[in-house]
């Protein structure tokens, strides 16, 4: 292992070999000064004096640098680290996979996004520990009205970036206010801090889907919201355990990240319910539906992959009938629809130890999984209501509604989560 010295003058030597990284041919053109190495720019900015350190403290995270063509790093100020009591930097686990997450692959200048337009990038975090997608674990893009740039990571979390477009030789630097967060397991992301996916997550367990859903690489999940399983909650109970792993399935999209963005008007997408059956997609202005359920939140990223929290539980044999957008709430894919009291469908199948939620929802008579009936009832229970028009670029780091956690020591894990602690094998529930 290298002493403190020769770390530092490994760390050093690194810092100034990157001047031999090649540019990109969209710097070139925006080069006014030849760039100064990544040393010099770091140890001028002492607001990111913390991050400066980290980069000396852990100098092989800087080989990895001349493999490409062009670099970004997003250096969290001073302050942000101050944020988190559960930051270590004599952690080497924890501040490698830090690192790697805050290093975009190829040369992002904030001059170059879009407004309004979410934008996927990836990160140089491929540890499989941390992250099951290909080409390294995802970040988001976004540039506000005002044209505030803000990188969102895991949980939601928001980086604001403060200081944009600062060049060096091989490269840009952005300093943002906030550390980003590599993306926790799917089971975190829902129990912790997505409280409108309980019954979601509740129905996988129920179904058995827990390990199919967290822990394939590259998958994208339209999650329903609470209020979609208390409207259809009596049709569901009537199906069987591999009736409804069926249903559960169509909403997963196995084998690639798909984000919002790349959603087509009039397009077909492959589930992994029986047959490969594929939901449908339709887009009414700013709005998105897939089959009749309105997305609601997109581009929520976990461990394997992104979630797209949507307003109505879709049913696999029920799939013709298209949305009205005029109005705000559609028809239910289900019969019967009821309406529920504010208990949660499903959440006594979560694997809680003490304080757990209680389901309460009285469920009865008998379901289908066919056609949709019903009134349209929205539930009287928090989340519900009717759906409104959303733009779907719109991003919040908060969930969509509160409801009961887990306080046990499963659900304990939630705050490791904060750090990417709850990574895909170390503390993945079971």
């Amino acid at each position: 292992m290298l002493g403190a010295s020769a770390s530092g003058l490994l760390a050093s030597a690194l810092l100034a070999s990157l001047a031999a990284l090649p540019l990109s041919s969209a710097w070139q053109l925006r080069r006014v000064a030849k760039p100064q190495d990544l040393g010099t720019v770091l140890s001028s900015h002492k607001n990111i004096s913390t991050y400066y350190g980290l980069v000396k403290q852990y100098p092989d995270i800087l080989l990895q640098l001349p493999n490409y063509a062009g670099v970004t790093l997003v250096a969290p100020n001073n302050n942000a680290f101050t944020k988190y009591e559960l930051w270590d930097p004599n952690n080497k686990t924890m501040v490698t996979n830090f690192l790697l997450y805050h290093i975009m692959q190829g040369t992002v200048s904030t001059a170059a996004v879009p407004q309004g337009v979410s934008t996927f990038v990836s990160s140089l975090l491929t540890d499989p520990a941390y992250t099951n997608v290909t080409g390294g674990q995802k970040v988001i893009i976004d540039k506000q009205p005002d044209n505030t740039v803000v990188f969102t990571s895991g949980i939601g979390s928001r980086a604001t970036v403060v200081e944009p477009d600062i060049p060096f030789t091989g490269g840009l630097l952005h300093i943002v206010e906030t550390l980003m967060v590599p993306p926790a397991r799917l089971e975190t992301t829902t129990r912790d801090y997505y409280k409108d996916l309980q019954s979601f997550l509740g129905a996988l367990y129920a179904a058995g889907l827990v390990s199919e859903f967290a822990d394939q690489s590259n998958v994208t999940i339209l999650a329903p919201r609470e209020a979609a399983f208390q409207r259809v909650a009596p049709a569901l109970a009537a199906l069987s355990k591999a009736d409804l792993a069926n249903v559960l399935r169509y909403h997963l999209l196995p084998g690639a990240v798909r984000p919002s963005v790349t959603f087509a008007n009039a397009t077909h997408l492959s589930t992994a319910a029986d047959g490969g059956q594929k939901v449908n997609l339709r887009r009414a202005g700013n709005n998105l539906y897939f089959d009749r359920a309105q997305l609601l939140q997109p581009d929520i990223l976990i461990a394997n992959g992104v979630v797209h929290i949507i307003a109505d539980v879709l049913n696999p044999n029920a799939t013709g009938t298209p949305p009205d957008p005029a109005l705000g709430t559609q028809t239910p894919a289900y019969s019967p629809a009821s309406t529920t009291d504010t208990g949660l469908p499903f959440v006594t199948a979560l694997p809680c130890t003490t304080d757990c939620p209680v389901s309460t929802t009285a469920i009865t008579g008998g379901g289908s999984a066919g056609g949709g009936g019903g009134n349209g009832t929205g539930p009287n229970a928090t989340g519900a209501g009717a759906s409104t028009t959303t733009d779907v670029s719109s991003r919040s780091s908060k969930a969509l509604a509160a409801a009961p956690r887990c306080t046990g020591a499963v659900a304990g894990v939630g705050a490791a989560g904060l750090l990417g602690l709850a990574g895909m094998g170390l503390v993945g529930l079971v």
